[in-house]
């Protein structure tokens, strides 16, 4: 028989449940398999990173790595390294080996700043390779790009991400970069998106924005006046996300769909 705990836990849960079942419905849904085209033409297009048009492997080696070359325990490393995002997106740790060493002394096993300068060094090309990108991601920029529609990369993420843009080829097929390292903002402040839009020389009428809907990106780009395109990937924050979408899209190729008119 159910303990009170569980009775009383009922009414949220259901709570939750039709919350998300309403926010499920809240935009259209853009399918792979829709004809149409140029739903929502706009002058530019700002695109989120990770999740967006780059995908990070949950396996990544590096982390496996650098601890056991420092000798410290893992997991308490990782955990204080994890903690230490927010700043690192924010600029205020300003680069992956001192991220590293304050992981290493908040674990309560303090290294050499210089011994984790040389690991960061030796490993960081792991880092790098746990980091692919989406299979539609060039093309899509390439066929947008082509159209006369201006680009933006606009990212929470730290100062280690931006060799990313030139590994994968990326900063070439955009017009302008902002990371929140540089700008010591984080999405979903306003002053991310405004920066990128000066960039690109347009106004929040005429652009949309890219996501995957994390860190509430898709509710501060509409609050903006972007139209929202929410990339669907099936993660914790996808369902939440959904209510500050104006269209939901399979895959990126449907972003590019509901972009540009037909031809």
């Amino acid at each position: 028989m159910p303990g009170l705990a569980d009775r009383l836990s009922r009414p949220a849960a259901v709570t939750e449940r039709v919350r998300e079942k309403a926010a499920a419905n809240l935009a259209p849904s853009y399918d792979q398999d829709m004809s149409g085209r140029g739903d929502l033409a706009v002058a530019a297009v700002l695109f989120d990173l990770y999740e967006t048009l780059i995908r990070a492997s949950p396996n990544n080696t590096f982390y496996l790595r650098v601890p056991a070359a420092l000798g410290v325990d893992r997991d308490r490393w990782h955990a204080c390294y994890r903690a230490l995002g927010r700043a690192a997106m924010l600029g205020e740790v300003p680069d992956m080996a001192t991220r590293v060493a304050l992981a290493c002394r908040h674990a309560g096993c303090p290294v050499d700043d210089e011994v984790a300068a040389a690991v960061v060094r030796d490993e960081l090309a792991h880092f790098y390779a746990g980091i692919r990108l989406d299979p539609q991601a060039l093309s899509v920029l390439d066929e947008l790009r082509a159209a006369g529609i201006r680009l933006a990369v606009v990212s929470n993420a730290a100062r280690a991400s931006e060799p990313l843009l030139d590994i994968l080829g990326l900063r070439t097929r955009v017009d302008a970069v902002v990371l929140s390292c540089s700008l010591g903002v984080l999405k979903p402040d306003p002053r991310i998106y405004r920066a990128a839009l000066d960039a690109l020389q347009v106004g929040a009428a005429d652009a949309a924005f890219v996501g995957d809907g994390a860190d509430s990106e898709l509710r501060g780009a509409r609050g903006l006046g972007l139209r929202t395109l929410l990339v669907e990937r099936g993660l914790p924050h996808t369902v939440a996300a959904r209510a500050d979408a104006t269209l939901r899209c399979a895959d990126l190729a449907s972003v590019a769909r509901a972009l540009l008119p037909a031809r």
